[in-house]
């Protein structure tokens, strides 16, 4: 019998309009947007970076690259979105599953005592900055405004992957055309910092509707990716954030002709997303609920979703296009490289 989490997971994807309400479609140059109302059960949850101005929440650098201390003293639900960038320790990360930390602190999830215990969490991240292995302001990290954009984020997914991420982000640059004295340690946020009056420019253009929880993306017409959450006041802290990393994707092919689509972008949606043939898996979130990953059979997409109380507390799904074709032979090589930094 399938799990539970799965098959609410899939349900979205069989059928939409049973979780999703879509707005009317937005549109800025080669990016059209559609808000999102999430149909399901709204949880009480604040984004990490609402815990961190309230300076309930710290981030710290461990002895591995590939772990961070998460140490919450909210008196809330606190959620690590997956693609948050934080910036700071030996190199610039990104935490690469959805994370949902319990109220007080650490909880014992397992017996249901609900008193708070030890507070501090371990939590999977991947390096965004290649080069710069020392501390310039301390062992502690801040959330940036930088999001991964689809590419990186489709690379950061896979539970294996330091070294395709690395090549998504030198891929990014190239086709960026990045001169050599910007981001010299190749750290994917100062990069995308030489395009903010763009993006910026993108991202003014869309306006939230209310109770809007998220948003479907399509750039040159075609379909890219969606995020969501079960929170619309998450949704107002993160959005800047998540339309400027599809705002990248945007001018990564503003070039490319395409067709338009006549105003018909809510059934294209729906159509792409019944289409997709996926395979699922599932585990115990590092907090709060269960982690669903998903990739297309055709390797093209790729997506996960933290599902709590039966809502899906963040959603995510995007699409490669173009950028890196490294092999795995040389993700390899990177892994071996950077678990002998902190040696």
């Amino acid at each position: 019998m399938k799990n539970v989490s799965v098959q609410i997971v899939e349900m979205l994807f069989e059928n939409p309009l049973e979780i999703l309400e879509l707005g009317k479609a937005q549109s800025h140059g080669n990016m059209t947007v559609i808000p999102i109302i999430y149909k399901g059960k709204t949880l009480d949850f604040i984004s990490v970076k609402e815990a961190e101005d309230l300076g309930l929440i710290s981030i710290n650098e461990t002895d591995t690259v590939s772990q961070l201390e998460v140490i919450n003293n909210s008196d809330k639900q606190v959620l690590i979105p997956f693609g948050v960038t934080v910036h700071g320790g030996k190199q610039d990360r990104t935490i690469w599953e959805p994370i949902l930390l319990a109220a007080g602190g650490k909880q014992n999830l397992s017996d249901g005592n609900k008193s708070p215990m030890e507070q501090k969490y371990t939590v999977p991240a991947k390096c965004v900055e290649q080069s710069r292995w020392n501390y310039r302001e301390g062992k502690g990290f801040k959330s940036s405004n930088t999001r991964l954009h689809p590419n990186v984020a489709y690379a950061a997914i896979s539970s294996a992957g330091q070294g395709s991420v690395w090549n998504e982000i030198q891929a990014y640059r190239t086709e960026m055309n990045y001169s050599n004295n910007i981001a010299p340690s190749q750290s994917y946020l100062e990069m995308t910092e030489n395009i903010d009056k763009e993006t910026d420019e993108i991202v003014n253009s869309f306006k939230n509707q209310e109770n809007q929880c998220g948003i479907a993306t399509f750039i040159n017409g075609e379909f890219i990716g969606i995020e969501f959450y079960a929170n619309p006041k998450v949704w107002e802290t993160m959005n800047n954030d998540i339309l400027k990393a599809f705002a990248i994707e945007s001018l990564r092919f503003k070039d490319k002709s395409y067709k338009e689509v006549a105003d018909q972008y809510d059934k294209h949606l729906i159509k792409a997303l019944q289409k997709l043939k996926l395979n699922f898996s599932e585990r115990k979130g590092i907090g709060l609920g269960e982690v669903v990953e998903f990739e297309s059979k055709d390797k093209k997409w790729r997506g996960n979703t933290l599902v709590h109380e039966n809502s899906l507390v963040q959603f995510y799904i995007v699409s490669k296009r173009g950028g890196s074709s490294s092999s795995d032979r040389q993700e390899q090589v990177f892994q071996t490289n950077i678990s002998q930094r902190y040696i």
